[in-house]
């Protein structure tokens, strides 16, 4: 019966090679066969909504198998000779520890939404983390979970890889036939896959079952072997019904391999290295030495049930791809025991009650907050979040600025939020404030509504937006350069709102007086104004078409930054509406692209632009951000860059009431010179073109036209020292000065930007 058995395996397999093309490597025609049919297998392709529930849980563990549990003995050296100091008994402790515990553990239960048309979503029902009564939702973003083998890109630990399921894959990777085996009751092929040149880059390899009838995905493997070894197993059940294979559990496997250097993954968030090395006394000898995390490996498991198909979903706010519930932190023992696919172990028990006990011990978690916190530049207390970039600022004109500012967080309230801040700059001995307040009038759309007054300071010729760049820097290096500056003293009313999918809006209605700081007055109907009332309403649109954010009790979080990004703007000024002295109107935009690419390097375009109509005074014309001095001797126009600005243009060298900017960036691959030197090049080209009706009635300060067109490109090198780095620009075109030295630009530059 046996040798019966084998026969007919043997004949069925032949048969299913038999019908595959003869041309070529069986397992290339395979493979086009998979990409062919892709749009009729992939999910996402042939449904038109399906929801399920997930259960995931996330380990990480050590085998207590693979560590010494010796009693150690600790010697030192002393003239040569080995001296008994003491016992050592840490080995032998953790190795208890780990025969009874996991080194963390944390669960959660999602529902999961897709509907045609719209992005997939995310309900987090619960989430249970060791150590924190909180869930920690810098690790909810990470998506470690939500891998397919159908994606174009395959992203592993934040990793870019070509999937061997595309055009390009093809080229890219070896594929040879294995065995055909009988899964889940049909028959697939098992095709090996390996990049074909790796040079110095860790490629990817793994398998892949392929249905013989449908060529469907029916199981894949990924495996990356580098000084992470990572591997990834996907399983799918066949659902006769709609004929398809749908995903049904994903397993993720990640440990470090042994004697390689100290590496964290996950953005930080996970470090495997070995904490007591800073602690070693090179004259003490031990017998035996275990580094944890040697043996230290990470397991998330993510099973899919109740599974539904083609069935009426509701998904609203799209764009937030995961949504939090509110009480997802707070569900009891009978929710837990209703969604986990298995029971928990006595194991997995233990390590929430151990690490929840010395969380409490160690009032852990409120420091991490503190940390995660200060990262994003703020630091929290209980109801209020100080604000760290209002402590210390410098400029030309207020010279040292030193301030406070703060923000109410979710403690305080979720309907409410009060802001603000105070500054006095050292040299104009001036004191400048903000105050305002918001209420939550729809939790959907995330619609605020508040009233705010201003006293400060501003660029005079800045393109601003209503949607403020959220990147935290303590300084900003510009600044110190800016001696233009108005000062403004205005009462407003401002509603925001996700008015659609990936589409956020801002409304603001705002009345004030505006003095200019330098030498300049407006000239209108035969009046010289020095200073003047403006009453203005903005509305702005910012729209993101493929990034995604997370909805928390604590608000909302970007998940995934992408790119293009848009960014429009009307501005109205009106004459006699609250004492107002002029009527102008307004339009501006802005647009980013980034292009990333697999070898790590990366092109990005920014274009800026904006058009005036009517009578508006400097402050709310453009300078194009000019960044610049033609300071004596030359050795004193060193200075900081800019982000974005001009770097050999002068300041207020060019004022517009319409232009536009185009910035081209290509940033090479980090050159890896050595683990901490890995310097950052960088090559940049800036287009601007502008011009102005009636430059005669802007009174005080000298600017010219730039109606022929500004040129300059350069070189940026990033990441030489702590942060620091240097770049060069060179000014040529219509504008190009007569001394070479007027046209060249050498910056220093400083990076310790983080993106929120």
């Amino acid at each position: 019966m046996k040798n019966n058995l084998l026969i007919i395996c043997f004949i069925l397999s032949f048969k299913a090679l038999a019908q595959l093309p003869h041309s070529g490597n069986p397992a290339l025609n395979i493979m086009k066969k998979v990409l062919a049919n892709k749009a009729d297998n992939k999910i996402t392709s042939i449904l038109n909504s399906y929801q399920y529930y997930s259960y995931n849980k996330f380990i990480v563990s050590a085998n207590s198998d693979s560590i010494s549990g010796k009693i150690d003995s600790i010697f030192e050296n002393k003239n040569g000779k080995k001296v008994f100091q003491r016992l050592d008994s840490t080995n032998y402790e953790l190795q208890k520890y780990l025969k009874n515990h996991h080194l963390y553990i944390t669960e959660k239960v999602s529902e999961n939404l897709y509907k045609k048309g719209k992005n997939k979503k995310e309900i987090i029902l619960g989430s249970k983390m060791a150590g924190f009564k909180t869930p920690l939702y810098e690790y909810l973003a990470l998506d470690i979970e939500r891998f397919s083998f159908y994606d174009k890109i395959y992203t592993v630990l934040g990793k870019r890889y070509i999937n061997p399921l595309t055009n390009i894959g093809l080229r890219k990777y070896n594929f040879k036939i294995i065995d055909t085996v009988f899964n889940k009751g049909s028959e697939a092929y098992v095709i090996h896959y390996s990049q074909r040149k790796k040079k110095r880059r860790v490629g990817l390899e793994g398998l892949l079952y392929i249905d013989a009838n449908s060529f469907s995905i029916q199981k894949g493997e990924v495996v990356l072997n580098g000084a992470i070894i990572v591997k990834i197993v996907q399983d799918y059940n066949y659902l006769p019904k709609y004929n398809l294979w749908f995903p049904n559990e994903t397993t993720i496997t990640i440990k470090k391999r042994k004697d390689t250097k100290d590496i964290t993954i996950l953005g930080g968030l996970i470090d495997l290295s070995d904490d007591d090395k800073s602690e070693i006394e090179y004259s003490v000898v031990q017998s035996v030495v275990n580094n944890i995390a040697d043996f230290t490996y990470i397991i998330s498991n993510t099973k899919n049930f109740d599974i539904k198909i083609n069935e009426p979903v509701m998904i609203t706010r799209a764009a937030s791809t995961i949504e939090v519930s509110d009480d997802a932190a707070n569900k009891g023992s009978r929710f837990w025991d209703t969604y986990r696919q298995e029971s928990i172990s006595e194991k997995a028990l233990e390590t929430y009650f151990f690490i929840d006990s010395i969380s409490i011990a160690k009032d852990a978690e409120r420091k991490f907050n503190i940390a995660r916190k200060v990262v994003k530049g703020f630091y929290p207390t209980k109801y209020f979040d100080f604000e760290l970039s209002q402590l210390v600022n410098f400029n030309s004109y207020e010279g040292i600025r030193m301030g406070l500012g703060l923000f109410t967080n979710h403690h305080f309230s979720n309907l409410f939020k009060l802001q603000g801040y105070t500054g006095y700059g050292f040299k104009d001995t001036k004191f400048k404030y903000h105050l305002a307040g918001d209420f939550r009038v729809n939790k959907s759309s995330n619609t605020w509504v508040g009233l705010g007054y201003t006293n400060d300071n501003n660029e005079a010729g800045k393109l601003e937006f209503l949607f403020d760049d959220t990147s935290f820097t303590l300084i900003n290096p510009r600044n110190i350069n800016i001696s233009q500056f108005y000062n403004y003293k205005v009462y407003d009313f401002h509603v925001s709102a996700d008015i659609l999918p990936n589409v956020e809006a801002k409304l603001k209605l705002s009345n004030g007086t505006y003095k200019p700081l330098f030498n300049y007055q407006f000239f209108r109907d035969n009046v010289v104004y020095n200073t003047y009332n403006l009453t203005l309403s903005d509305f702005a649109v910012k729209w993101t078409p493929f990034s995604e954010y997370m909805n928390t009790p604590e608000g909302k979080i970007y998940v995934r930054k992408e790119f293009p990004k848009v960014t429009g703007q009307y501005r109205q000024g009106f004459h006699d509406v609250l004492n107002g002295d002029f009527s102008f109107s307004q339009f501006n935009i802005k647009v980013e692209q980034q292009f990333k690419f697999v070898n790590k390097s990366s092109i990005v375009f920014l274009l800026e632009g904006g058009l005036t109509f009517g009578s508006a005074p400097l402050s709310h014309l453009y300078n194009a951000r000019p960044n610049y001095s033609y300071r004596n001797p030359w050795l004193k126009r060193f200075n900081f860059s800019g982000n974005n600005a001009f770097e050999t243009m002068a300041f207020n060298e060019f004022i517009s009431d319409r232009f536009f900017s185009l910035h081209g960036r290509y940033n090479l691959k980090p050159i890896e010179l050595s683990q901490r030197f890995k310097p950052k090049i960088s090559f940049i080209t800036r287009y601007a073109f502008g011009t102005i009706d009636k430059p005669q009635h802007h009174i005080g300060l000298s600017f010219r036209k730039m109606n022929q067109g500004y040129f300059e490109s350069g070189m940026v090198f990033n990441g030489l020292f702590k942060g620091f780095g240097l770049a060069s620009f060179y000014r040529y075109g219509a504008y190009q000065n007569d001394r070479f030295s007027d046209n060249l630009a050498v910056k220093l530059t400083y990076v310790l930007n983080i993106d929120l």
